[in-house]
C-alpha cells in the first residue's frame, strides 16, 4: 500500500515533495441483489451463473484456473458501476486538474524534489490538502479532499493497486453503501489523527481510507470467524498483518523526515477497526451479538471522534495562518 505523504509546511520554496513510499499500495445482507453493478451479481463462475451476494466473497482465490488473466490478478470482481471503479476514476482526474493547476499557477506540474513525479506542497494545499490551520479556520472539508489527492503518478499508482485488488471484492462483501461509509470514515478518521500527531504536515493520500479498510477487515474477520470456511481465515489474518508490518516498518525508516504520515496510517487503521463492527456485514443474519456488535462499533467510533474533534480545534502548531 502506497503511504499518504506529509510535506513539510516549513517548506516555502516548493521544492519539499515527499519521497516515495512504496509496497502495497453496515452490515450488508446476505441476500443477493438484482442487477449487475451496485453490489449485485458478480462476475460468471465456472460454467453457471452462480449470485454473489454481500456476503463473503473469498480475497484469496480468483477465476482462471492456474493461470488467471491480468484482471483477475489485479482487480478481482472488477466492475464497471461501482464504488471503487468511481473513486478511483475521480483520483486519476484529480492528480490531472493538481498538474495542470501546478503548471499554471505555482512551480510546475513536475518539481524537481518530488520523487513521486507530481507538484510542489502548495499546489497541494490550494487543492484541498489536510493542513491544520486552514481547518482551525473553518475549512473542514480538508478532513475529507485528501481522500481524492494524490502526491503524484507513482504514489497514485500504487494506491490504485491496492484499492483495486480488494475495494472490488470487499464492496461485494459489505455492499455499497457499507463500504462507502467504511472508506469515506476511515479516511476522515485518519486525517484526524493526522492533525493530532503531525500538525505541521501537508498531507494528501487515500492510504488512511486503504488502512481503514484493512482495520474494518480485521472486525469482519473477528465477527465471522466461526462461519468463515476452513483455513481460508488464517491466510487471509495472515496476509492482513503481513501488510500491516511491512508498511509500518517502511513507514519508520523510508523517506526523509515529513515524508510519511504514519499518523494517518494509524489513524485510518483505528477508525477502521472500530467503524468494521458496526458496518461490515455477518454471515449468520441471526448471530445473537450482532446488535452489541454494532452497538460497539458506532458507539466507540463516535467517542473517538468527539474526542478528536475539540482536541483539533485546540492543537497549537509552528504554521502561522492560512
Amino acid at each position: 500500500m502506497s503511504n499518504i505523504h506529509g510535506f513539510s509546511a516549513n517548506n516555502d520554496d516548493n521544492n519539499g515533495a515527499p519521497s516515495s513510499g512504496g509496497g502495497w499500495g453496515g452490515g450488508g445482507g446476505g441476500a443477493p441483489q438484482q442487477g449487475g453493478g451496485w453490489g449485485g451479481y458478480g462476475d460468471l463462475e465456472g460454467q453457471g451463473e452462480i449470485p454473489i451476494p454481500a456476503g463473503h466473497v473469498s480475497l484469496l482465490k480468483v477465476s482462471g484456473g492456474a493461470f488467471p488473466d491480468l484482471c483477475d490478478l489485479f482487480c478481482p470482481r472488477f466492475r464497471y458501476l461501482c464504488f471503487t471503479t468511481i473513486i478511483s476514476a475521480i483520483q486519476v482526474i484529480m492528480l490531472i486538474v493538481c498538474l495542470i493547476v501546478g503548471a499554471t499557477k505555482f512551480d510546475g506540474a513536475f518539481v524537481k524534489g518530488n520523487d513521486m513525479g507530481g507538484p510542489g506542497p502548495q499546489t497541494f494545499k490550494y487543492m484541498g490538502a489536510k493542513y491544520l490551520p486552514c481547518i482551525q479556520e473553518g475549512q473542514v472539508y480538508r478532513f475529507v479532499t485528501p481522500i481524492v489527492l494524490h502526491g503524484g503518478i507513482l504514489h497514485l499508482a500504487s494506491n490504485l493497486f491496492f484499492q483495486c485488488r480488494v475495494g472490488f471484492i470487499f464492496e461485494l462483501r459489505w455492499g455499497l453503501a457499507n463500504y462507502i461509509l467504511t472508506y469515506v470514515l476511515t479516511g476522515i478518521g485518519a486525517s484526524y489523527f493526522s492533525c493530532l500527531m503531525s500538525p505541521n504536515s501537508i498531507s494528501v493520500g487515500a492510504s488512511g481510507a486503504l488502512f481503514g479498510l484493512i482495520g474494518a477487515d480485521i472486525s469482519y474477520l473477528i465477527m465471522n470467524w466461526q462461519y468463515l470456511p476452513g483455513s481460508e481465515k488464517y491466510q487471509e489474518l495472515c496476509i492482513v498483518i503481513c501488510i500491516l508490518i511491512i508498511n509500518f516498518l517502511f513507514g519508520m525508516t523510508g523517506g526523509g523526515e515529513g515524508s510519511i504520515d504514519n499518523s494517518a496510517h494509524f489513524g485510518g487503521l483505528v477508525f477502521g477497526f472500530l467503524i468494521g463492527f458496526a458496518l461490515t456485514n455477518l454471515l449468520q443474519a441471526e448471530d445473537p451479538r450482532g446488535k452489541m456488535y454494532r452497538a460497539i462499533g458506532w458507539g466507540s467510533y463516535l467517542a473517538l471522534s468527539l474526542i478528536c474533534l475539540p482536541c483539533i480545534f485546540l492543537v497549537v502548531h509552528s504554521n502561522g495562518y492560512c
